[in-house]
């Protein structure tokens, strides 16, 4: 799997059809459809994720066989890398892609001293198992008021 740096436009734009598939998917069982399109226009659209990468937020599609599988983004805050996105298509899930994923961070993470920090919904059960898999402990819940009465009920992990 090869990880492509998001940095123009047009990287932008073949981006954004697989995360609004990946949000759709995974997010509507857990949050529901109507959040889950607030936040893709909020949080998610091709505008954020521009002034994200404005802002030193550094976006990689995830690609394999030419095709876009994934992303992720992370940026630097302190003292951590913070993981913001990590996310695999559905039928690329369970094939060992997200190890390679998080092999990755590791190796970033010792290169740069830094530990590793990322927030996920607590009622995303297969995902907090996963991170505490891969090593990372809960170390905070946080319940933010994004809008429109949605609510983002979080747990910050550590690594």
């Amino acid at each position: 799997m090869e990880k492509k740096k998001v940095e123009t436009q047009k990287d932008i734009q073949a981006l954004y059809p697989v995360v609004v598939e990946i949000w759709q998917e995974w997010f509507t069982p857990i949050i529901g459809a109507e959040q889950v399109d607030f936040m893709l226009h909020n949080y998610q659209s091709e505008k954020n994720i521009a002034d994200e990468i404005k802002n030193d937020v550094h976006y990689f599609a995830l690609i394999r066989e030419n095709e876009i599988i994934g992303y992720t983004a992370y940026e630097i805050k302190k003292e951590v890398i913070y993981i913001s996105k990590l996310y695999i298509k559905k039928q690329f899930r369970g094939q060992g892609l997200m190890r390679q994923v998080f092999d990755w961070y590791d190796s970033i993470s010792e290169k740069l001293g830094l530990k590793q920090q990322l927030r996920v919904n607590r009622d995303n059960a297969q995902s907090v198992a996963i991170y505490k898999h891969r090593g990372f402990n809960i170390v905070a819940t946080k319940d933010d008021e994004i809008g429109q009465g949605f609510i983002m009920n979080d747990y910050i992990l550590e690594k």
